[in-house]
């Protein structure tokens, strides 16, 4: 089940493909679906809402979440973000997890987001300008021979 909770056309997408995306990444870790999933939103922020049946992820001895499906968990705002991006191009900041395991339910943060990721490709950190006769303009650094 999918309740998306929003103000805008252009971010119902995002928030749409975010709950699936969420949806699909617990269905196959671990091997069924939630009992529902929905998306909150106030300005920059976007929390989605992840209900589980405890019983099914339970470590067995307590109440406690199995390890593995605690670490799944954790790691899922890192591919939601990823898969978020590469589908619509809208960047989602991943914020922090909140779990209680003992009434089935994890709330995931995202922050910062931005509508045009494009805007953020031009800046590439990781790019080295070389001094040389080919270029000439911006911030350089030059290779030590």
């Amino acid at each position: 089940m999918f309740d998306v909770t929003s103000s805008s056309l252009s971010t119902d997408a995002v928030d749409l493909l975010a709950c699936e995306v969420l949806a699909d990444l617990y269905r196959a870790y671990c091997g069924a679906a939630p009992l529902a999933v929905r998306a909150y939103r106030d300005e920059e922020a976007l929390l989605l809402l992840l209900r589980f049946e405890p019983d099914r992820c339970a470590d067995g001895e307590d109440d406690d979440l199995d390890p593995l499906v605690a670490t799944a968990l954790h790691a899922m705002p890192c591919m939601i973000a990823s898969a978020v991006e590469a589908r619509t191009g809208t960047r989602l900041a991943p914020g922090d997890l909140s779990l209680c395991s003992a009434r089935g339910l994890a709330v995931f943060a995202f922050g910062g987001l931005a509508d045009d990721a494009e805007q953020c490709r031009d800046e590439d950190i990781f790019r080295i300008d070389i001094i040389g006769p080919a270029r000439s303009a911006g911030p350089a650094v030059r290779l030590a021979s």
